[in-house]
């Protein structure tokens, strides 16, 4: 009998509700609002393609061909295309195993996008960026340096710069703690210069919060606000600029940092600093590194060979 009426209630399950049953599992999993709003952004098109009426059990593979074949068509690049079907493929896997259907989601592929060499910043352009970082008021440029700092020297994300509170900056062991994605603890470093920029900050700012960052009212910063702050920036500069080079530039600097120090890098010491999930992530970074190392080598055995005959 349970059965029964188990199969007669996914008879009249639609694809939208399966689709709002995905979302809530979502938000069962503390995945942050950013997350959850990119499930929302990058899979409800499939369900209003398909048809949010369909029943669950009727939804088939062809289904999901066509609606893929339509995002080949469009003129997307291929990096939003694999976003697309990247957050789609994880939605339906979630329906396959929850529903039982039979669409098989293993054989979707995503598809290979052009990975851009990370420009790291040369001093010259780190001594630019912070040059150019001036406002009206003394203690909000003090603050914006110390935002720029923190995202370049210690790797973090624009919502981990909102949400960072004064009790989790340590001065004395040169540490911060980070309430991560999907509210994940970890420890980064604290450099001195950092350190120096927050507490000119603290010194100037006028308001007291438990947050470290606030904006012109002295309520919390959000990420709206450092989005405005980097594009702000970005225009004054003569190179590509962003809040996600920042992070970038940690982590190859991270990498170049240890090779010159230790002679190798820890890739799982910069995946728990980065606070990514996925160890291929974070390879990323060290296959960067490897291009700058082999290239400030520049060892060539020939030369030394046929140098002579030249």
């Amino acid at each position: 009998m349970n059965i029964i009426l188990s199969e007669m209630r996914m008879i009249l399950l639609t694809l939208n509700d399966a689709f709002e049953a995905f979302i809530y599992s979502r938000i069962l999993a503390d995945l942050s609002p950013k997350t959850i709003r990119c499930y929302r952004d990058f899979v409800s098109p499939f369900v209003i393609y398909t048809g949010s009426s369909l029943e669950i059990e009727n939804l088939n593979k062809d289904m999901i061909n066509n609606y893929i074949m339509t995002l080949y068509a469009r003129p997307l690049s291929k990096t939003s295309k694999a976003t697309y079907i990247r957050h789609l493929k994880t939605c339906l896997r979630w329906l396959e195993n929850t529903y039982k259907l039979d669409i098989d989601v293993s054989s979707i592929r995503i598809p290979r996008t052009f990975k851009k060499m990370i420009h790291v910043y040369s001093n010259d352009e780190i001594l630019y960026i912070f040059q150019s970082i001036r406002t009206s008021s003394s203690w909000m440029t003090a603050r914006n340096k110390a935002i720029i700092a923190l995202m370049l020297d210690s790797g973090l994300r624009q919502g981990e710069v909102c949400s960072l509170l004064h009790k989790d900056i340590h001065y004395k062991d040169s540490i911060i703690k980070i309430c991560g994605k999907g509210n994940k603890e970890r420890v980064v470093p604290l450099g001195t210069i950092t350190a120096i920029y927050l507490k000119e900050y603290f010194k100037l700012c006028p308001f007291d919060s438990i947050y470290a960052f606030v904006g012109k009212k002295g309520l919390p910063l959000t990420c709206d606000a450092i989005k405005h702050l980097v594009h702000k920036l970005a225009e004054q500069l003569p190179f590509e600029f962003s809040s996600h080079k920042l992070r970038h530039n940690f982590a190859t600097n991270y990498c170049l940092d240890q090779y010159n120090k230790y002679g190798h890098m820890d890739v799982y010491r910069l995946m728990v600093l980065m606070g990514h999930e996925d160890i291929e992530t974070t390879r990323r970074y060290l296959h960067m590194a490897n291009r700058i190392i082999a290239t400030q080598t520049n060892i060539s055995h020939i030369d030394s060979i046929l140098t002579k005959n030249f």
